[in-house]
């Protein structure tokens, strides 16, 4: 039997804008996530450069077809972004394309590798680290950054569509404040859903 695809997102924004709610599980059943606030991320994440690139040591090396997957990904976002979108019932306006960050990609990789290697779907890590924990561990400062997640669909365009039907992961695709992305996809034959998803967005 084919498993179930799934998608959660969680935002952050700076202090003075509205949240918005998050996205919960796309099938079978509906399951909503709260939305969570840390203190908005400034410098000197990472504990420094080389602390950052050991962090990442394990993900920069990563199977070519798994790096033309997140290379799809942001392409089809980003033609959303610049088509306009409907979130949930509102109107969303073409906004500026993502671009590449490798810090964020890190981060989103790093994710995407913990939940199929140790089988779960979760934005908190099998260590208990939080998105931000991760984007700081990767060296990456923020001062608006948002998190999708993403298991068990097997193509880059299937998973673009299921965060766009999705509101909460629609409005961080579609939110102009967020500017910079990085893409993880991560496959686990042994796991429960097989393919493992994480957008990470932020604005420095």
């Amino acid at each position: 039997m084919k498993p179930t695809s799934r998608s959660l997102c969680l935002t952050l924004l700076s202090a003075a804008a509205l949240l918005g709610g998050c996205g919960g599980e796309e099938a079978p059943t509906p399951q909503g996530e709260g939305v969570v606030v840390p203190p908005v991320q400034t410098e000197g994440a990472g504990n420094g450069l080389s602390a950052s690139a050991a962090y990442c040591d394990d993900v920069t090396t990563w199977d070519p077809a798994w790096v033309t997957f997140e290379s799809d990904v942001l392409t089809l976002i980003n033609q959303r972004r610049a088509a306009g979108a409907t979130c949930g019932g509102v109107a969303k306006p073409a906004v500026g394309p993502l671009t590449l960050d490798t810090k964020l990609r890190c981060a989103a990789r790093k994710h995407s590798k913990d939940m199929g290697t140790n089988n779960f779907f979760s934005h908190t890590g099998s260590t208990g680290t939080t998105p931000w924990q991760r984007m700081a561990s990767a060296g990456y400062s923020y001062r608006t950054a948002a998190e999708n997640i993403a298991a068990g669909y097997g193509t880059a365009q299937a998973v673009v569509t299921g965060w766009m039907a999705s509101t909460g992961h629609c409005n961080n695709i579609m939110n102009g404040a967020l500017q910079q992305t990085g893409i993880g996809y991560f496959n686990a034959p042994s796991s429960t859903y097989k393919a493992y998803w994480t957008q990470d967005f932020g604005t420095p």
